[in-house]
């Protein structure tokens, strides 16, 4: 079990959509820290498949999604993994109001130890609008274009 001292509590799916450039991950909570490990090869096989200069990463978090505090500086890490590899946001959108306080703050310890721009929202509707913004505003930064979906 690599070492690991419990199962991984905790769910992940992820999914890439090339059209939009946004890489959706759905996580339910709560964590510990072998989640961490699982995380990464979910996540890690989408990643992976992305070939586009500018991403954004949609994270729709359910039930109370926290984790012990020796994971944030894991999930550091892999922020800043993912920015070197083209993210240029991230938006969280918390489904359950219960521990919202709460969830932000951890939320926000992992974000804003990088410098990856990153909002809350309650809608994923809301949170997409916001992605595709930093997404064109990061296409731009990077001399990207995109007319037709063609990059030039």
């Amino acid at each position: 079990m690599d070492n690991e001292k419990f199962s991984a509590h905790g769910e992940v799916r992820a999914l890439f959509i090339e059209d939009k450039r946004i890489l959706t991950i759905d996580l339910s909570g709560p964590f510990n820290l072998e989640f961490i490990r699982k995380y990464q090869r979910v996540v890690g096989a989408e990643r992976r498949k992305i070939n586009v200069p500018c991403w954004a990463s949609l994270v729709n978090v359910y039930g109370l999604a926290l984790a012990p505090m020796e994971a944030t500086d894991d999930a550091q890490l892999i922020v800043d993994e993912a920015v070197d590899s083209g993210l240029v946001a991230t938006a969280v959108v918390l489904h359950e109001p219960e521990g919202l306080a709460l969830q932000q703050k951890f939320w926000s310890r992992i974000y804003d130890a990088s410098t990856l721009p990153f909002q809350f929202f309650s809608e994923t509707p809301k949170a997409s609008e916001w992605l595709s913004e930093k997404i064109t505003s990061g296409m731009r930064s990077k001399g990207v274009y995109q007319n037709n979906n063609i990059i030039r």
